[in-house]
Parts: C-alpha cells; structure tokens; sequence
C-alpha cells in the first residue's frame, strides 16, 4: 500500500464508537419512484411553458370525456340493458304465457322491474359522480403542476370555535 491510500483510509475511519454507531443505525434513504402516469402528467403539464394547451382546454377535455362517457352509459343502459332486463323478467315470470291476470303481472313482473331500475339508475348515478370528481381532481393536478392559482383558492375563514364556549356548553337535541 502506499502512504497516499494509508491517509485516506486513516482519514474515513470513523474516530468513536458513537460515529460507529450512528453509521450502523442511519438507513439509507430509497428514492421515490413516481408511476408512468404521474410522470405521463407532469409532461403533459409543464411548469410556464408556452405553446402548451391552458387550464380551461384541459378542463374541457376532462369534462367533455366525463359528459360523453355519462352520455354513453345512460343510452346503452335505457336501450339495451333495461329492455333485456325487462324482457328476462316478462318470461321468468309467467306472464309470456298468459298464466298471470293484471294483478300478478303488476306483482311479478312490473314491480320487480322498476325496483331493477332504480337500483341501476342510483348505481349509475354514483358512477357518474365519481367520473365528474375523477375529471376534478386531473384538472386540479394539472393546475397544481404549472403552478396557476385561481380566486377559489383562496382559504376561507377558519371555523374553528371561539376559546369561550366548550363542548358541554352546546345545546344538544333530544
């Protein structure tokens, strides 16, 4: 060895035990790895760039999809799966055959039917919900990616209580 490598190794050695010991119990940090679609965002939207497509472009791309795709799944459901549903119901019933008069059609096939389809409408209903408050949160990312703030970014007041009134002092209903 020659005394240039000596130096060095005697100058990286740790002098203490407690230097030794804060070696051994520091983890080294993991880098975060951001998914493809993070990454696919933050190159759609850059930081000031000029020449890229505003706010309000992106905002109407998201919500045109989320309309469109509301559109889509209302139509195929009232023309397609309603009457299929309704038709399977009509022949399980009994009522294809004539065996049911006015009353036991209403009870076995009308009832049943109109109780399917206020369970598919509630259930589009959250679906579509969820596609309009998916479409708020990419425009807000985007927004939050080049940095632009708007006047409902504002923070409200807080509403927090005044430090007078307690928890025992609020009316409570019976």
């Amino acid at each position: 060895m020659s005394t240039q490598t000596l130096e060095k190794t005697e100058t990286t050695a740790p002098t203490s035990t407690a230097a030794a010991a804060k070696k051994t119990t520091a983890k080294p940090v993991k880098e975060q790895k951001h998914s493809k679609l993070r990454t696919g965002w933050r190159r759609l939207a850059p930081k000031k760039e000029t020449g890229r497509f505003s706010i309000v472009v992106w905002a109407g791309f998201f919500r045109a999809i989320v309309l469109l795709t509301d559109y889509l799944l209302a139509f195929i459901t009232a023309m397609v799966i309603i009457p299929l549903l309704g038709a399977w119901l009509h022949q399980q019933s009994g009522a294809s055959r004539g065996a049911l008069n006015a009353d036991g059609t209403i009870a076995m096939w009308l009832m049943p039917l109109l109780f399917l389809v206020a369970l598919l409408a509630a259930g589009e209903i959250v679906v579509m919900r969820g596609m309009w408050r998916w479409a708020t949160r990419m425009i807000a990312k985007i927004r939050d990616a080049r940095g632009e703030t708007t006047g409902a970014d504002v923070t409200p007041k807080s509403t927090t209580r005044p430090t007078n009134q307690s928890k025992t002092n609020r009316k409570r209903s019976k």
